[in-house]
């Protein structure tokens, strides 16, 4: 397996120069330097010549040497290091230096270079010097900016070369398909590499389970639990930026040229949002007709993307909300997190961080669901890594604008709180140990507590995942040994202070120094001074209060008498309903906590659908507050009425709300609704059977080995559901959805196809034979639609491999199929060797390739599915 970070050996070209040096002397000729080779090793090391060819905007510590023996003793050769090509949009470019600080003088006077003249030694003594990217000239392809040597002058004859890439961080929208591809590749073969830690199996699931221990404490008993490690507190936007970059190094170990794009929350490109919710990408879904009746659903992916099938172990499929993805209003934007001035609350460490964490933060991952929805198992999403990127970002544009770059502690603007952890100090209600700037971090300090210490800030969990952070294994990149960082450490990610830190991360938008100008942000709306002044004024028009809402000053709105007076505008039953909405929703932008208890308490009387939305939206971050809420004591749920007449909305949000945490009281309740409908299917129903069936499927209650952490609680111990769940009651309904004709008269907006392809997702663990029956009944079923029956087929290849493969070559060899179905049918089987990753045995291998080999691929999505699919084969032998 190759090494953390590739490194690769040095390459020159040698171009004769002539012959002849005068005895004695020192001075260049032309004939001096003949046969001469220079070696440029950006990030080198001159004992061994390697070097690494990638850089980003900040100064990279570079070797350039003749190679020994091709001058005469005691001779040295004067050489121009250019770029191979002006500079030009899409292609790196770079500038140079002798040293960082006379590069860092250059770049903030406007007066860096993009050649150097150096004078080198015979003897191949290394001069150093410095490489960086000429912002905003970034890289697309691997290796694409040519670093060339010329003998005597700029256009002298060419004596050495090196290939680099400028390589940031890129906002998702920007990427090409082929730069998709790479990334979604990567990402993909994270589940075939070996684990730092042999109790997980694979490197993607090593680092969802590190998120979801670290983060589990707070739902614990407060006997067992602990302080959440990575939200909640000052460390939130640090210790994710190690998390990233974990995952981003594990990525580079795959193939070098990838980084993690960001998806900028607040814009949406066109009609069907951004590039993350598209089938190419990280999957789409359709949108709910009414938001009010939102249910989840199996999201798309097109059969040739790496993600299709995806499936995390312990928690099935991947689905999420059926949400509008254009709805991106809610979202705080860039501008509400900057201040022209340069000065004030928002240029606080203490104001970026607890904002970014609020909104879009928050509320972004309520809003995606349904794994997303929990924040302790949410990386299982793939898209969950360019949603965090972009919260990065955010702190990291905040840092280039305020001047944030310093940990040394002397400024609590910079990061607070400036200290280490110790009992009794204020500072430790809102940030327990490991949150503070001198704390190390949770799993790399491997600092746990199997019984934890009375003090509850003073917790830490009672596991290690891993070890310490591994080295960079790259002269100049952040770590150069094992490290157990503190935030501290986090801060200045691209060495702009302290070059020791240097983690080789850039953004593309985003230049090194702070004095640099920014790129402009797409479709950035900053906030404005009067807003929130004009939104409370009861004698304004409702559209203008609400319009106004959206442009409120987040640190105005964060003063602790804005927040009670926003407050009383949620909770006055007077206020129009929709300005009601925009109260909470400001709330929600600054304060969860707050928030979420102002929502328990209008829901009561929220009859209007817009603030009714807005109750349920602001409910669904409760997971995500930094405090304990205070809440209304639930109670059982009332018996549904025997006689119902329309679709319940208090069903369907009861439902939102309980399967990102696994409820089983509410699995319970949706399988009285199905039953019900099954006993009299033409009957109205208080939820659609597609719908109910997909909140159950959304769940990990059937799983084999249902996922460690199995659920949020809120309160509601299972006897106290007014249906208890019952899993054979349950799986018994799916098998009675399947065997149900589809003819069968029904209400209206009832659709069986679906009903019966998530019934067919629940089962996917069953190994009863009949069961198998059933499921290959419905992928077979030329009546069902192709959706149904592809999820027939993703359903048999955890039930049972032979039942599968026949399923999948009858599939090939029907020529009545679909050949979208045959091109789905062939990416099952990719997906299922990512299932297996590399426990695949060598012998199931070799019969899946037969198979492979065996179908007619006619279509050009059959023939990108088999590419795939003989890929994945290839990553599982390694």
């Amino acid at each position: 397996m190759a090494r953390r970070v590739s490194m690769c050996a040095a390459v020159a070209l040698a171009v004769g120069l002539g012959v002849g040096l005068a005895a004695g002397a020192h001075a260049q000729t032309a004939a001096d330097a003949a046969g001469a080779q220079v070696e440029i090793l950006v990030h080198g090391d001159a004992r061994t010549g390697t070097h690494f060819d990638y850089v980003t905007w900040a100064p990279s510590p570079t070797l350039v040497r003749v190679r020994p023996g091709t001058l005469p003793p005691g001779a040295t050769v004067t050489v121009v290091l250019t770029n191979g090509a002006a500079p030009v949009e899409g292609k790196g470019h770079v500038n140079f230096a002798l040293t960082a600080d006379d590069y860092k003088k250059a770049v903030e006077g406007g007066g860096a270079k993009d050649q150097i003249t150096l004078t080198l030694k015979a003897d191949g003594t290394p001069q150093p010097i410095i490489v960086a990217g000429d912002f905003p000239h970034f890289s697309r392809d691997d290796k694409d900016t040519p670093i060339v040597a010329h003998q005597g002058a700029a256009t002298g004859p060419e004596v050495g070369r090196t290939q680099i890439m400028v390589r940031v961080r890129r906002d998702e929208e920007t990427l090409s398909a082929e730069e998709r591809s790479r990334f979604l590749w990567a990402l993909a073969a994270l589940r075939f590499q070996k684990s730092p830690d042999p109790r997980w199996r694979d490197t993607y699931t090593f680092l969802v389970d590190m998120h979801d221990i670290g983060a589990r404490g707070f739902a614990e008993p407060t006997d067992i639990g602990y302080p959440d490690q990575e939200h909640k507190a000052a460390a939130f936007v640090a210790w994710h930026r190690a998390f990233l970059l974990e995952l981003e190094r594990a990525l580079q170990k795959v193939d070098p040229s990838v980084t993690l794009p960001y998806w900028p929350m607040y814009y949406s490109p066109g009609k069907d949002g951004a590039t993350v919710f598209h089938a190419d990408f990280t999957g789409a879904n359709t949108v709910a007709g009414d938001p009010d009746f939102m249910a989840t659903e199996l999201i798309r992916f097109d059969a040739g993307n790496p993600l299709y099938g995806w499936n995390m172990p312990g928690r099935g499929p991947l689905m999420r909300w059926r949400q509008d993805r254009n709805n991106i209003k809610l979202f705080n934007t860039p501008g509400m997190l900057l201040d022209t001035s340069k000065a004030g609350l928002k240029s606080n460490y203490a104001f970026i961080a607890g904002s970014v964490e609020a909104n879009p933060h928050n509320i972004g991952h309520g809003w995606s669901g349904v794994w997303m929805s929990n924040c302790m198992i949410s990386p299982s999403d793939p898209m969950f890594w360019p949603f965090h990127t972009y919260f990065d970002w955010l702190w990291a544009a905040w840092q280039q604008h305020y001047d944030r770059f310093r940990s040394d502690g002397a400024d609590p603007a910079q990061y607070w709180p400036n200290d280490a952890y110790a009992d009794g100090k204020p500072s430790n209600k809102t940030n327990p140990l490991g949150h503070h700037l001198r704390d190390t971090m949770w799993p790399w300090n491997e600092e746990i507590q199997p019984k934890p210490v009375e003090t509850f800030s003073a917790r830490r969990p009672p596991q290690t995942v891993g070890g310490p952070f591994a080295p960079s294994g790259v002269p100049g990149l952040w770590p150069q040994a094992p490290a157990r960082p503190t935030p501290g450490e986090l801060i200045d990610y691209a060495g702009y202070v302290t070059p020791d830190t240097d983690a080789g991360v850039g953004y593309d938008n985003l230049p090194w120094s702070p004095k640099q100008q920014s790129l402009p942000f797409q479709g950035d709306a900053p906030s404005t001074a009067t807003a929130l002044a004009a939104f409370l004024a009861k004698d304004r028009p409702v559209a203008d209060r609400v319009d106004q809402a959206a442009q409120v000053d987040l640190a105005a709105a964060s003063d602790a008498t804005a927040k009670s007076a926003i407050q009383a505008v949620a909770l006055t039953t007077g206020e129009d309903a929709e300005v009601r909405a925009a109260a909470l929703d400001i709330l929600a932008r600054v304060d969860t906590a707050t928030a979420v208890e102002t929502a328990y308490k209008v829901e009561g009387d929220a009859k209007h659908p817009t603030l009714a939305h807005a109750v349920e939206r602001v409910r669904a971050m409760e997971m995500f507050a930094n405090r304990p809420v205070d809440t209304p004591t639930e109670t059982a749920a009332a018996p549904a009425p025997k006689a119902v007449s329309v679709l319940d909305k208090g069903l369907y949000a009861a439902a939102r709300n309980g399967v990102p945490d696994n409820n089983s009281c509410v699995v319970g309740g949706l399988t009285v609704e199905l039953r019900r409908f099954l006993a009299k299917p033409t009957d109205t129903v208080r939820i659609f059977p597609q719908d109910a069936t997909a909140f159950v499927a959304s769940t990990n209650l059937f799983e084999a080995v249902p996922a460690a952490n199995s659920r949020h609680v809120h309160g509601r111990a299972a006897a106290s559901c007014a249906t208890p769940f019952n899993k054979a009651v349950t799986l018994d309904t799916m098998r009675r959805l399947l065997k149900a004709s589809a003819t069968t008269p029904t209400s209206v907006g009832i659709d069986w196809w679906k009903t019966k392809a998530l019934a067919a997702t629940v089962l996917a663990h069953s190994g009863d034979g009949k069961d198998i029956n059933l499921v290959k009944g419905l992928a077979a079923d030329a009546k069902a639609t192709v959706d149904a029956r592809a999820a027939a087929v993703n359903s048999l290849r955890h039930m049972d491999e032979a039942a599968f493969e026949g399923v999948v070559g009858g599939l090939d060899r029907d020529r009545t199929a679909p050949a979208e179905l045959k091109a789905q049918a062939i990416a099952a089987v990719g997906a299922y060797v990512q299932d297996h990753g590399r426990d695949l045995p060598p012998d199931q291998r070799a019969r899946l390739a037969h198979l492979l080999d065996t179908l007619s691929a006619a279509s050009p999505a059959e023939q990108a599915a088999l590419k795939t699919a003989r890929r994945m084969l290839a990553l599982a032998a390694g």
